[in-house]
Order: C-alpha cells, then sequence, then structure tokens
C-alpha cells in the first residue's frame, strides 16, 4: 500500500477513537487532539502544514503515550486573530492550551516550525520539557540552501509557490478559508524575521539554545534545505543534544520515512 494510502487509513481510524477540540487561546480558537495514554508527547507541526501529518506517528505511539497534536495558530483547523503570527506567540499559545489541559510536562517533538516553537518553550520555560526532538529546524532567515534560498528571497516566486503547495490544503480545512492570502503573508513575513528566537545578540540567533537544559535530539533528513553547517551547530550549541541525519529524505522525513522517524523518537525517549 502506497504510504498516502496508509496515511488516509490512519487518519479515518484516528478520527473515530479521538479526542478533537477547540480551546479558546489568546483571542483565537486554537485546534487540538488527544489520544492514548501515559507520559504526554506533544507533536507541533510545521509552517502551511497541520497536525494531520502525525497521523501514522500518533498510532504507531498511542499505545505507550498520551499524544497531543495540535493545530498551530491560523494553521489547520485553528483561527488566526488580528495580530502577525510570531513564534513566541505560537509558544506561548501552545502553553497557555498545555495548562488548560492540566499538562505540566511533557515529551515535546516538533518538526520545522514546529521544532522552532519547541526550542522557544525550552529556552524560556524548560519545566514543561521532558525530553525535546527537533526534526528539520532552523533559527534564522539565512540558513538555508542557496537553491531554497532563491526562492524564499524572491516574495512574488515564493508566494506563487504556496499558493500551489499548500492553499488547497489550507482551504479544505480551515474555518475562513477566503483568510489564505493573509495568513500566507504572515508566515512568509515570520520566515523573514533573521532570528527566530529572541536573541540579546543579533549576529547569534542560537544564543537562546545554550539555556535549553533538556535531552535533545536533532533530526534531520539527508537532503535538507537547511544548510548542514547551521544544523550541526544547533546541536553543537544546546548542551545536552545528538544530531542523527536520516538518509532517503530531506526537509520532509517526518511524512517521507515516518517508520523510521518514529523508530528513532521512540528509542530516543525510552533510553
Amino acid at each position: 500500500m502506497r504510504h498516502s494510502a496508509w496515511t488516509f487509513v490512519l487518519s479515518f481510524l484516528l478520527l473515530a477513537c479521538s479526542h478533537a477540540e477547540v480551546k479558546p487561546i489568546n483571542g483565537i480558537d486554537l485546534y487540538y487532539e488527544i489520544k492514548g495514554s501515559g507520559t504526554p508527547i506533544v507533536f507541533l507541526h510545521g509552517g502551511y502544514s497541520d497536525s494531520d501529518m502525525w497521523a501514522v506517528h500518533k498510532a504507531l505511539l498511542d499505545s505507550d503515550y498520551q499524544i497531543i497534536t495540535i493545530d498551530s495558530r491560523g494553521h489547520g483547523r485553528s483561527t488566526d486573530g488580528n495580530t502577525p503570527i510570531t513564534y513566541q506567540l505560537m509558544a506561548d499559545d501552545t502553553l497557555k492550551l498545555l495548562n488548560a489541559l492540566n499538562i505540566s510536562n511533557a515529551h515535546f517533538v516538533g518538526w520545522s516550525d514546529g521544532a522552532v516553537i519547541a526550542a522557544q518553550i525550552a529556552a524560556t520555560q524548560p519545566q514543561y520539557i521532558n525530553k525535546l526532538v527537533m526534526i528539520g529546524a532552523s533559527f534564522g532567515a539565512d540558513t538555508f540552501v542557496p537553491a531554497f534560498s532563491a526562492i524564499l528571497n524572491n516574495e512574488a516566486i515564493f508566494k506563487a509557490f504556496a499558493d500551489t503547495a499548500f492553499s488547497i490544503r489550507y482551504k479544505k480545512k480551515n474555518p475562513d478559508p477566503d483568510h489564505w492570502p493573509v495568513f500566507r503573508d504572515k508566515v512568509y513575513d515570520m520566515w523573514q524575521t533573521p532570528c527566530y528566537l529572541d536573541s540579546l545578540n543579533i549576529e547569534n540567533c542560537l544564543e537562546p539554545l545554550e539555556s535549553i537544559p533538556s535531552e535533545t535530539l536533532v533530526l534531520v533528513g539527508h537532503n535538507e534545505i537547511i544548510s548542514k553547517d547551521h544544523t550541526e551547530e544547533i546541536a553543537s550549541t544546546i548542551p545536552n543534544a545528538e544530531l542523527i541525519t536520516v538518509h532517503f529524505a530531506g526537509h520532509y522525513l517526518p511524512e517521507v520515512r515516518p517508520f523510521k522517524t518514529v523508530a528513532i523518537i521512540k528509542e530516543f525517549l525510552e533510553n
């Protein structure tokens, strides 16, 4: 069975037995799902994506863990507010949701923008995080390989790319499908900020990572759109981090190789 078919089947089963709800958080309706029992794992998706990307991972882990998946503000089935979207605001959304759910500590798994959100929490509110997995993380606008930078740095080309690649999925799921151009531009503007985390030293966007106490796994695909040097610097900056590179995958590692990704995550969490 092809990967897309597996994802469809697992997504259907999850919808049938997951607890899904929206909660009013920071002036928006934040969508989340909870499934399973045990030690909580919070899964955070990337930009222009949504929590359905974790369908396979949830199905493989919910027998041992309580899985919490969240649609970040404006993404998926969550609404957007009137303010700019920032990593700091999405981190605060996440923490306020966990507080509402009476979850005071969890493992965190974040991919792409989700990894940045998780790192923001780990650096500023470390008591919430047990172990941290960051997949395809980037912490600044100038950290990508030249081919992707050429697209990202040309606003017209990037927006045409985003309209083609992401708008259909957004419009099928979001409560306000006509909001797409506004949401698209907010995420694009966020990606243009020099440092994705608040740093006192603009020349060192990774400075906040130095304060992360959590045992951390930095996970990337071999064909990443993020420069290898940047990924290696992330792993070396976090005091208690290890780096694993997975072959036959790029930035979309969790979706391209979900079973391999889950095996690595599970081994990291249990050892």
